[in-house]
């Protein structure tokens, strides 16, 4: 396991050193009740059809080591349209190394944003995915606005609901720093194993 995420991250700084500052990075760290989470979104745009983004979380006991979380996903999308994007991704999270192809569909406003993505998995067995961010960012004046933003996402088999997240923020964005409460559910093996995190967190748009 800790060969495979080497290779992972290694292959994430290669493509920070390759592209600089033409990438769109959004780290954010959640300090909660149970761990410590960390994650970033990288996104870089080749031209108007082909895109690629990584996407890394770490979530930490401060006690024991037997449920930290681990997901590091490398995603290629070729856009149809504004709307519309077919999408391609390798990684790794509990318990192993996966592989997925998914279609996503896309909206946005100056403040709203929602995407809708399904596909199917493949890790130890085929699992069909579902994924869908929210986030909404309404004027507050005097340079502030507020945010709301929902991750959540599925895998279902013929076994049932094998696994699940969600996770909610709420708290205010001035310029590009953004602060609040979050809380981080997590359920396994048709939700027989359940992890909560609620706290604070602190995230920045770069």
């Amino acid at each position: 396991m800790s060969k495979n995420i080497a290779i992972l991250i290694l292959t994430d700084l290669t493509v920070l050193n390759v592209t600089g500052q033409e990438l769109d990075f959004s780290p954010d760290m959640v300090l909660g009740n149970r761990s410590v989470t960390y994650k970033h979104f990288i996104g870089y745009s080749i031209n108007s059809r082909l895109s690629i983004d990584q996407l890394t979380l770490f979530d930490t006991e401060y006690e024991e080591d037997a449920n930290n979380i681990y997901f590091i996903r490398n995603n290629f999308s070729y856009h149809f349209n504004e709307k519309i994007k077919l999408n391609t991704a390798i990684g790794i999270k509990n318990p192993g190394a996966f592989c997925t192809v998914s279609l996503g569909f896309s909206m946005k406003t100056n403040n709203f944003s929602f995407t809708y993505t399904a596909g199917s998995t493949y890790q130890k067995g085929f699992s069909f995915e579902q994924s869908v961010v929210f986030s909404y960012t309404p004027d507050l004046g005097h340079g502030l606005e507020g945010y709301i933003n929902l991750l959540a996402t599925a895998n279902i088999n013929g076994d049932g609901y094998i696994r699940g997240l969600q996770q909610f923020k709420i708290g205010i964005r001035k310029k590009q720093m953004i602060t609040g409460l979050a809380l981080n559910l997590d359920q396994f093996n048709n939700a027989q194993k359940k992890l909560e995190n609620m706290g604070v967190f602190v995230k920045y748009n770069f």
